[in-house]
């Protein structure tokens, strides 16, 4: 038989101050959530209805149209944009924890000779970095201009990761490579068979870091892409910030119809939202662990 499970009785004080809590949280979680939303709704609006609702802070569609979202969707731009960007954030998160995986193992050793100068090293780069221009001439001696590679390779490593990576692996048990090495593993076999699959939470986590910032990247394509064919979904959407005003008012000079530009700008930023945003529920618990393991053990 199960036991009854007995509640501590709080206190009138405890009462007020856990719901005080509730409220703050409540009013923040609103916060946040109010910028999205008024993009969700602004995306949904006619523009009949964002000249009624000119002057709400936020102002729900009473007739939610899709016109905004087909127009975004009607070129081929969208689509490719939508390759090139899952492309990179595939294999360029796939090469990242690579990396990351292959430098932090060593690294996670004491006995590897070297390893403070070494670690020095890559802190000073967490500093100090060679800048825009002196990085441009190396992606360009390398001859990777104008192919995806240019927004893959200058970013293999990230160091604040690596030193995550590194300090999940230096808490592994020492116990479980003996027992491994006495089983005739080697160090591969040690660290595929035996070191990843304990490591779930922070390669997750680490994982995830790479992935959304390879997903919002815009800024090195600007620098090293000038094919439009490689433009990734942040920088069309960087494009159409840009330009889809003056092509509205093209349009109205010219009388002909064309969605409101503010709307086709949230339609726009909602396409290249929500991938992300599915995915990342899923892997917050990880996200959360792979914080708290550099934070605790740093």
């Amino acid at each position: 038989m199960s036991r009854p499970k007995h509640k501590v009785k709080q206190s009138a004080g405890d009462s007020i101050f856990t719901a005080l809590i509730y409220i703050i949280l409540v009013f923040i979680g609103l916060i946040t959530l109010f910028p999205f939303l008024d993009v969700v709704f602004n995306s949904l609006t006619s523009s009949k209805e964002l000249v009624e609702n000119a002057k709400s802070v936020i102002a729900i569609p009473k007739n939610p149209t899709l016109e905004n979202y087909k127009y975004v969707l009607s070129g081929n731009s969208i689509f490719r944009a939508y390759g090139v960007t899952i492309f990179r954030t595939i294999a360029g998160t796939l090469l990242n924890m690579i990396v990351t995986v292959l430098t932090a193992y060593p690294l996670s050793k004491k006995f590897l000779p070297g390893r403070s100068a070494l670690m020095q090293v890559f802190f000073f780069t967490m500093i100090f970095s060679g800048g825009m221009i002196p990085t441009y001439l190396v992606v360009k001696s390398f001859k990777l201009n104008n192919t995806i590679w240019a927004l893959i390779v200058p970013s293999l490593l990230n160091v604040y990761n690596m030193i995550i990576m590194r300090t999940f692996f230096e808490g592994i048990p020492d116990e479980l490579e003996e027992a491994a090495r006495i089983d005739g593993c080697s160090e591969w076999k040690t660290l595929i068979k035996i070191i990843l699959p304990v490591s779930k939470p922070t390669l997750a986590s680490i994982s995830l870091f790479y992935a959304v910032w390879h997903w919002n990247a815009f800024f090195d394509v600007v620098l090293y892409i000038t094919d439009r064919k490689l433009w990734p979904l942040q920088t069309l959407l960087r494009e159409v910030v840009l330009t889809m005003s003056m092509a509205e008012l093209n349009a109205q000079m010219a009388d002909v119809a064309t969605p409101p530009s503010s709307s086709v700008i949230a339609a726009t930023v909602m396409v290249s939202t929500v991938p992300i945003l599915v995915v990342y529920p899923f892997l917050q618990k990880y996200f959360v662990k792979g914080v708290m393991v550099g934070a605790v053990k740093g």
